[in-house]
């Protein structure tokens, strides 16, 4: 009685987890389609001054875009595009962009310089660099969520480290990581050239389904 018991036990708590990972995948979904809805500022000159606002639905679907969202506090972003700036090509031949979404308040964003001699550096307003602009609460939301479920797995530190999220030009997101960007593989993998064997970190939220 005792085993038959511990079996039914087991099985009620393989088809709950079963339930719960549904429940996952449906939450992902949702949060896709709102991230869809949201809008960014694509440059549209190779100087980046020239921008155009669209919604990332729009530049996916139109212009066949790949994209992967990078959010942390300002330090993580300044080393994650740094480091970007060195694939550069990369990002433009295979049509990647690269949306920065700094944790900052908007008093601390406002004394940023952005123009004279104290202009934002190359690296910042590269071609292949999209701001996130629209409905700035909906982003906010959204980053939030995405950090929510970073920070309930590797703890507050991920705010400093930062997160990145790859989403493919479906606007399926297929990969989420902590910590430095290894950005090549990234872009291959987003070429479906690499699988399963890419890690930014031990996450166990690297994937949606994972």
């Amino acid at each position: 009685i005792d085993k038959a018991a511990e079996l039914n036990e087991n099985v009620a708590k393989k088809l709950a987890s079963k339930k719960d990972s549904k429940k996952v995948a449906a939450a992902m979904k949702e949060r896709e389609q709102t991230l869809a809805n949201l809008k960014i500022n694509v440059r549209v000159s190779d100087d980046g001054k020239d921008m155009k606002e669209a919604t990332i639905k729009d530049v996916q679907g139109g212009a066949k875009q790949h994209m992967i969202i990078v959010a942390g506090e300002r330090g993580a972003i300044r080393d994650a595009l740094f480091a970007a700036n060195l694939l550069q090509m990369d990002f433009a031949v295979r049509d990647v962009l690269i949306v920065p979404y700094e944790l900052a308040t908007d008093t601390e964003k406002a004394t940023r310089p952005s123009g004279g001699f104290g202009q934002r550096p190359t690296w910042e307003s590269a071609p292949y660099v999209a701001d996130p602009t629209g409905d700035l609460e909906g982003w906010s939301e959204y980053i939030n969520e995405e950090l929510s479920d970073a920070i309930e797995q590797n703890g507050e530190s991920v705010k400093k480290d930062g997160i990145a999220i790859v989403v493919k030009n479906t606007g399926s997101v297929i990969r989420r990581g902590v910590g430095k960007v290894p950005w090549r593989d990234m872009v291959e993998e987003l070429e479906e050239k690499k699988k399963d064997d890419v890690e930014m970190a031990d996450l166990r939220f690297l994937t949606p389904d994972s």
